[in-house]
C-alpha cells in the first residue's frame, strides 16, 4: 500500500473540519469487490493537501482502509459526490469485512450530487455527472477516464505493474477529488441562476427554490426544495391556500378564480387586493405565478 501526498500552491474554500473523499473499487458490488484507492482533500495549516492511498494489489485493502479512517477519524464532515448512494455504503460495508471497528455517516456528509440533482432541469444540464457539471462550470481536466474504465485499468494494472497504469488511475481520482472541491461552491453559483426565496426570522432561517408548479382545473400547486436549512413539520390552511411539508420539500396549493374577459379568453386569477392573473387561456403567466407563491409562502412561513 502507498499514500501519495501533494499540498497544493492554492487554499480549496472547505469549510472547517470538512474532507473531501472519492474512491476507486474493483467493482460496484461490495460485498465481493474491493477498495483499491482512496482520495482525501483538507486543510491543514492554511494549505489544501491531497492525499490518495493506493493498493498496489488487492491484499493491500485492510491497511489502505485503516490508513484511511487513522486519518479522517477526526474530521466532523465530509463532501462526496454520490457518497451517499455508492461511496459511503460501499466502505461501511468493507470496514465491516475487515472487522473495523469504524463506519462512516450518511449524516454527517454533503452529497454535492443530491444538491443539483433537482435544479437539472432549470440549469439546462444533460445529466448530472460530475464531468457534466464541470464543463457547465467551464473546467476541463487532463483525465480522460471515467470510472468503468479506471476498474478495467486496475485488472491490468494488478497483472502488468504498469507505471503508466497506475498514474492514469491516480490522475482520475485525484482530479475527482480536486475539483469537487472546487466545486463546493456551486451553491454560491446557483444561487445566481435560480429563484432562491429567502425567509430569516428569530425562528426560521431557510432558502426555497420552486422546482415545479402545475394547474390542474382551478388549482395551482408548486413545489419548492430547501435549498439552504431545515424544513420543519409544517401544515397550514386557509380558505384559499394550504402549506404543507415533508421531509425535503414544501408544497403550496392555492385555489384559483375563473373568468373570461370581453374578447372570451379564459383568465384564471388570484384576488389578492387586486386580481392576479396566473393563466391566460393555454398560456402560464409565470413570473406572476412564482411572485404569488414567494408572496404567500413568505408572509405565512415569516409569522411562525
Amino acid at each position: 500500500m502507498e499514500v501519495i501526498t501533494k499540498v497544493l500552491d492554492e487554499l480549496i474554500d472547505i469549510p472547517p473540519n470538512h474532507f473531501v473523499f472519492d474512491i476507486e473499487t474493483t467493482g460496484l458490488n461490495s460485498n465481493y469487490c474491493k477498495v483499491i484507492l482512496i482520495g482525501i482533500l483538507f486543510n491543514q495549516d492554511n494549505k489544501t493537501v491531497i492525499k490518495q492511498y493506493f493498493a498496489n494489489t488487492e491484499d493491500d485493502e485492510k491497511e489502505l482502509l485503516l490508513s484511511f479512517i487513522n486519518d479522517i477519524k477526526n474530521y466532523k464532515n465530509h463532501i462526496t459526490f454520490n457518497g451517499l448512494t455508492f461511496d459511503i455504503p460501499f466502505l461501511n460495508t468493507r470496514l465491516k469485512k475487515h472487522n473495523i471497528d469504524f463506519s462512516l455517516s450518511k449524516n454527517d456528509d454533503i452529497d454535492i450530487l443530491k444538491l443539483i440533482r433537482p435544479f437539472k432541469e432549470k440549469l439546462s444540464l444533460s445529466d448530472c455527472k460530475l464531468k457534466t457539471i464541470e464543463k457547465y462550470l467551464g473546467i476541463y481536466r487532463e483525465d480522460t477516464i471515467s470510472g468503468k474504465e479506471s476498474i478495467d485499468l486496475y485488472k491490468e494494472y494488478s497483472v502488468s505493474q504498469d507505471i503508466d497504469l497506475k498514474e492514469k488511475i491516480l490522475l482520475h481520482n485525484y482530479e475527482d477529488i480536486y475539483y469537487l472541491g472546487i466545486i463546493f461552491k456551486i451553491k454560491d453559483i446557483l444561487k445566481g441562476k435560480l429563484n432562491v426565496l429567502c425567509i430569516s426570522t428569530n425562528n426560521l432561517s431557510l432558502e426555497l427554490v420552486p422546482i415545479s408548479f402545475k394547474i390542474s382545473k382551478n388549482t395551482l400547486s408548486i413545489k419548492y426544495i430547501a435549498f439552504e436549512g431545515n424544513i420543519s413539520n409544517i401544515n397550514i390552511y386557509s380558505d384559499s391556500y394550504s402549506i404543507i411539508s415533508d421531509e425535503n420539500n414544501i408544497t403550496l396549493d392555492i385555489l384559483l378564480n375563473k373568468g373570461t374577459d370581453s374578447n372570451n379568453n379564459i383568465i384564471l386569477f388570484y384576488n389578492l387586493s387586486k386580481i392576479i392573473p396566473l393563466k391566460f387561456n393555454d398560456l402560464y403567466l409565470e413570473d406572476n405565478i412564482y411572485s404569488l407563491c414567494n408572496y404567500i409562502l413568505k408572509k405565512e412561513l415569516s409569522s411562525l
